[in-house]
């Protein structure tokens, strides 16, 4: 049995007939989520040094950079989408995976798509195998890959290629082809999360897979096995291996569907103790000066990336939990306007972090990653006391959200008529919508018009 290459036959069977309406509008809505990502972060120091880089490297007019008023080359604008989508810690999860695959499987589709010319029926299977691979893969290789190597970045680069090479319209041995050259260039690590570096993981990422499906397209040869073979990329990355995972069965629901958009604006791990937070404060009426102790008991995970309070620059913070919810104590939510300068320095919130305290519950590690669980108390001055367990965060927002959230984020660095008009293009996408029009669109619009 060839896992790789089955995996690979499997994706290039997938044809419209399996996207039906809802799933067509909710990757219009992923589209539009992971634009909102790039829009807000313009203004970041970390984009404009990309993008920077990007205008000084030039290449080909082939594919946007959203940023730069002009085409460049297909490989560089995959590197700069990736960095921007993911710059925010706002992009969309998947849970068993551990991993952001809207961050890959989008912009890899989408610049694929501008090289090839092609519709938005090709764009959206493209997403849908990114989508695939990526949670797929990462749910064989996790929990014990995670624990040096940074999923989005690693299984990014096989969702990338998968991506683009159905974009590319290749059959299952081009496809496998494209998985193992990726595997060769796939890479991340976990310790540098909470610096600027976490964001080259999702650049290289995405423009590997690129470079994968373009190198498989042109011939290059690979073992077909690269995945499960012996010495192969699973064994090399990982001590699960979970390959039934990696192997689809009839009636298999697409994975596409298990993603989950992020409500807060911080590390996914932190999510289920603010929903639980959350859910407290919408119930109970305190303020953050009446609190005298707040608990966390959470997996071994959540509790070794984000168990301690820091706020130094933005990236810490949002990978802090104590940091985290002494935010929503104060401000009664964890937005992006709650990690900014001001906000990290606002005495309110220096004056909670001795009284936060984060702990491992090894019940909860056990169930890791199948389930988030979180059990978040509160303690007032008072005497009173509640307590909520939330075992997966909140994702399956109502749609309304996932436009409010698109404003609220372009609104950081375009006015609204302009956001406005890029969420038009993106939903009102057709079947047989150029994607190179959407392409050209959008840099008007992000570009001053």
């Amino acid at each position: 049995m060839n896992i790789t290459r089955d995996l690979c036959d499997y994706l290039a069977g997938l044809t419209a007939d399996r996207l039906d309406q809802d799933l067509l509008e909710d990757i219009r809505y992923k589209t539009l989520d992971w634009l909102g990502c790039v829009t807000g972060a313009l203004d970041k120091k970390s984009s404009r040094a990309v993008l920077e880089m990007a205008r000084e490297s030039g290449g080909n007019p082939q594919c946007s950079a959203f940023g730069l008023p002009e085409k460049t080359s297909m490989f560089t604008a995959a590197f700069s989408n990736g960095v921007l989508g993911h710059t925010l810690e706002y992009d969309d999860v998947n849970k068993i995976a551990i991993t952001h695959p809207g961050a890959i499987a989008v912009p890899a589709a989408l610049a694929a798509a501008e090289y090839c010319g092609a519709d938005f029926e090709r764009y959206a299977l493209g997403v849908t195998a990114g989508y695939e691979v990526m949670i797929r893969l990462g749910a064989a290789l996790n929990p014990s890959h995670y624990d040096y190597w940074h999923t989005t970045g690693t299984c990014g680069a096989f969702a990338a290629a998968a991506a683009a090479g159905t974009v590319m319209g290749f059959d299952g041995e081009k496809l496998s082809r494209a998985l193992g050259i990726a595997g060769t260039m796939a890479s991340g690590l976990v310790c540098v999360f909470g610096t600027d570096a976490k964001l080259v993981n999702v650049g290289n990422a995405v423009s590997n897979g690129l470079k994968a499906a373009v190198l498989a397209g042109k011939g290059f040869t690979v073992p077909d096995d690269v995945i499960e073979r012996e010495g192969g990329y699973a064994q090399a990355v990982s001590q699960t291996r979970n390959f039934k995972y990696l192997c689809p069965q009839d009636g298999d629901e697409l994975r596409i569907r298990d993603s989950y958009y992020k409500i807060h604006a911080a590390c996914g791990h932190t999510h289920s103790a603010l929903d639980a937070l959350q859910k407290i404060r919408k119930a109970q009426d305190f303020s953050w000066d009446q609190v005298e102790s707040v608990s966390v008991h959470a997996y071994k995970k959540a509790v070794e990336l984000t168990g301690a309070f820091r706020c130094e620059t933005e990236l810490k913070a949002k990978f802090s939990m104590p940091y985290c919810i002494a935010a929503m104590l104060v401000y009664g939510e964890a937005g992006l306007m709650q990690f900014t300068e001001e906000v990290r320095s606002d005495p309110r919130i220096h004056g909670l972090k001795h009284r936060i305290k984060v702990e491992e519950d090894i019940s909860y590690t056990e169930e890791y990653p199948i389930l988030r669980i979180e059990r978040l108390s509160v303690a007032l001055k008072d005497g009173r006391k509640w307590e909520e367990e939330v075992e997966l965060p909140e994702g399956k927002p109502p749609r309304e959200y996932i436009r409010a959230k698109f404003l609220s984020l372009a609104g950081l660095t375009i006015d609204r008529d302009r956001a406005a008009r890029i969420m038009e293009q993106v939903l009102s996408l057709t079947m047989e919508s150029p994607m190179n029009r959407l392409g050209d669109g959008l840099r008007g619009e992000l570009n001053g018009g």
